[in-house]
C-alpha cells in the first residue's frame, strides 16, 4: 500500500455545535470548518484537481432555492473523522494528495 501523502500542510478542522442564529428551531446545528491561511491555496488546488477525477463522481441531492425542492446532481464527497465532546462533535479532514495527470498544475 502506498504511503499517505497529505494534500494540505495542515488538516482542516471541523466542528458541529448549536446554531445560535436559528430562532425558529428549523436548523439547530451549525457546521464550522477551519482552514489555515497556509493551506487555503493548497485546498483550492486540491478542489481543482478533484474536479478532474471523473471516477470519484457520486450522485447526490442538493436544495434548489429557485425550484424550492431537492434536485439530483453529481459531485464529490469530502470526508473526515471525528468524535463527540463536551461542546459538540468535532474532528479533522486530512485530504490525500491527488497526483497531477500532467506536469502542469491547475
Amino acid at each position: 500500500m502506498a504511503d499517505f501523502v497529505p494534500a494540505l500542510t495542515h488538516q482542516i478542522k471541523w466542528s458541529v455545535g448549536e446554531n445560535r442564529f436559528d430562532t425558529e428551531g428549523k436548523q439547530p446545528k451549525q457546521l464550522s470548518l477551519f482552514v489555515t491561511k497556509q493551506s487555503i491555496l493548497e485546498l483550492a488546488l486540491y478542489l481543482q484537481k478533484l474536479a478532474g477525477e471523473s471516477d470519484r463522481v457520486k450522485p447526490g441531492k442538493v436544495w434548489d432555492f429557485a425550484k424550492k425542492e431537492e434536485v439530483d446532481v453529481e459531485g464529490f464527497y469530502i470526508n473526515g473523522k471525528g468524535q463527540t465532546g463536551q461542546y459538540g462533535d468535532f474532528g479533522s479532514i486530512n485530504l490525500q494528495q491527488i497526483p497531477s495527470k500532467t506536469n502542469v498544475d491547475f
